[in-house]
């Protein structure tokens, strides 16, 4: 390689180091901005480079979802549609309420408002019930996911289950159901 050539390369990489060292600051939410995520800041005794490195990797790559705040509703929330479904007494649950009677005809669809961007996202069901059950969740118009559910054997006990959902951006419906027997009550959701 030419000498000409080599010091074009350092020029080259000297330019770049500049740019990654000045545009993450001016494309990155402000720590005071809401929604921000904390990060660690360089040492003091850290080098120019080292702070401009360490930008760069806090810069989320075009694969990398946005931050996502995570959502919880309560199933018995007002704004949720409950067909047939009722809402049940239940002093050990969240609320102090769970939606029960969901099966057959009998639905529960929880409303997911103002969701900033879409992307996978874990939903995580707080349930009840005494005996094996399965529920049937969809999220807007998306598929069908059938899960099985033991719970803890007892109506008074939530437990958990989660599973992976694309969840569209705006305001959108998570739908409870089991169209073929009985589905477990239903305490809340969580999405991160």
């Amino acid at each position: 390689m030419t000498p000409g050539r080599r010091w074009g390369w350092v020029a080259l990489a000297v330019g770049v180091a500049a740019v990654v060292a000045i545009v993450p600051p001016l494309l990155l939410p402000s720590e005071s901005s809401p929604g921000a995520t904390a990060s660690a800041s360089p040492s003091a005794s850290a080098s120019t480079s080292a702070s401009a490195s360490a930008s760069a990797s806090a810069r989320p790559s075009p694969k990398t979802p946005t931050a996502f705040a995570p959502i919880l509703v309560h199933a018995a929330d007002r704004a949720n549609l409950r067909k047939g479904a009722r809402v049940i007494d239940c002093p050990t649950c969240d609320g102090g309420s769970r939606v029960g009677y969901i099966g057959g005809p009998n639905t529960l669809a929880i409303r997911i408002p103002d969701v900033p961007a879409a992307g996978e996202r874990t939903l995580v069901i707080v349930y009840e019930t005494e005996v094996l059950r399965t529920l049937k969740v969809a999220v807007a118009d998306g598929p069908v996911h059938t899960l099985t559910l033991a719970g803890a054997g007892d109506y008074l006990i939530p437990a958990r289950t989660s599973l992976t959902v694309f969840l569209p951006a705006g305001s959108t419906w998570i739908r409870c159901f089991n169209d073929a027997g009985d589905a477990p009550d239903i305490n809340r959701i969580e999405l991160r």
